[in-house]
């Protein structure tokens, strides 16, 4: 029996650059499997617009998965338009159903095609990767996941092959399934960056040599630090700029995943309830700004799963002294890259404990990571087309 507990006993690191350090990472045990999710042609439904919905399906999709495991601590990361989840064992049956409720909920709510696959850790070992894992301290109400090793990559990529993925991919089975997505949120509006710009950045090492890659990456998080500032400084998301919206359509896509229903009556209803939620913590209870900070602590705006991503607020002049160094990185053959940028970020959460377990999924808007990795799969292409 699979030690569940693996990834709840794990010490956590408290600062980015540690994720440079070997010592800090533990390998997944071996008979654990990785439970992957990206959106179909996201980048075309992002290009009509549908990023906010882009991002709110690969949400609900970690958020079915804890729902499923609810007494687990698992490692994920989101990536935007997918995620990534590792789950033991013992819980794989339950995965799948939460996987194809998801599958399900993001066709007919939304009419977004979602890729859905378990692929077992044995399996990327097997093809020479490894899966190690450590958790980043944001705040005392989340860890973020941090991997290394090569092998979500790879896993990524044997789901995709048009003949391998059919041994992972996780086809519907047919008959009823629940999806339980509660604790999925969708309730703020989207947020200026505090300096101007919100920098979506993706940068992958691609030496082959995984001392060189450490050193590289560890270069790279000083250079934005000199950059754009610390943590907190940077960080996309100003606690001023929190504010409820009011809009009701903004919240379509909480009432297409909680309700399974996105009429005006229900999205209006929702508002109203985020609304006097607002009011009553701010002018009765006098904790409106507890919350936000609590909030605002508990985001996913750095991490790392082989590739570094992270959401920045900044200034175009920054932009373009982080571009000229990444370039000189990229012509190298060091790096490869992807930046987007929007004026805003977009949150999309799982709020288990209004002041205890929560994550706050934060993207640049318009796009965020999903255009950022287009943007690198492109230098991948034409490194591979004109190698150094």
């Amino acid at each position: 029996m699979s030690d569940v507990r693996f990834y709840h006993d794990l010490p956590a690191i408290y600062h980015l650059g540690d994720i440079t350090r070997p010592e800090h990472y533990h390998d997944v045990p071996p008979d654990w499997h990785i439970a992957l999710t990206d959106v179909r042609g996201s980048t075309k439904a992002i290009a009509a617009g549908r990023y906010k919905e882009v991002n709110g399906v690969s949400a609900a999709t970690i958020t079915a998965l804890l729902n499923s495991l609810p007494k687990i601590d698992i490692p994920f990361v989101f990536g935007g338009d997918g995620a990534t989840v590792l789950i033991p064992p013992q819980v794989v049956p339950a995965a799948k159903r939460a996987l194809v409720a998801a599958q399900r909920m993001a066709r007919e709510q939304f009419q977004l095609e979602l890729r859905i696959g378990v692929v077992p850790v044995q399996a990327v070992l097997a093809g020479g990767y490894a899966v190690r894992v450590t958790k980043l301290h944001m705040s005392e109400n989340f860890q973020q996941a941090i991997f290394t090793g090569g092998g979500l990559n790879y896993a990524e990529k044997l789901l995709k092959d048009p003949e391998q993925g059919l041994a992972y991919a996780v086809e519907d089975f047919g008959g009823e399934v629940q999806g339980d997505f509660s604790g999925f949120e969708c309730r703020w509006s989207e947020m200026p960056g505090p300096h101007g710009e919100t920098i979506s950045l993706m940068v992958q090492a691609i030496t082959g040599d995984s001392t060189q890659d450490n050193d590289i990456y560890r270069e790279v998080i000083r250079k934005i630090e000199a950059i754009y500032g610390d943590a907190s400084h940077r960080h996309p998301i100003a606690l001023e700029g929190m504010r409820v919206a009011t809009d009701p359509q903004k919240f379509r896509v909480e009432t297409g995943i909680r309700q399974g229903d996105t009429r005006l009556s229900n999205r209006l209803k929702l508002m109203l309830y985020a609304m006097a939620g607002y009011v009553l913590w701010r002018y009765k209870d006098g904790i409106w700004d507890r919350y936000r900070a609590v909030v605002r602590a508990a985001t996913d705006h750095e991490k790392f799963d082989d590739t570094l991503r992270m959401i920045m607020s900044g200034t175009a002049q920054q932009r373009a002294a982080l571009r000229a160094y990444l370039d000189a990185l990229y012509r190298a053959g060091q790096v490869v890259y992807g930046t987007h940028v929007s004026s805003r970020a977009l949150m999309t959460c799982i709020v288990f404990d209004r002041f205890g377990r929560q994550v706050h999924f934060v993207d640049g808007a318009d796009g965020g990571y999903a255009l950022a990795a287009s943007e690198m799969k492109l230098q991948i292409a034409q490194r591979a087309a004109h190698p150094v």
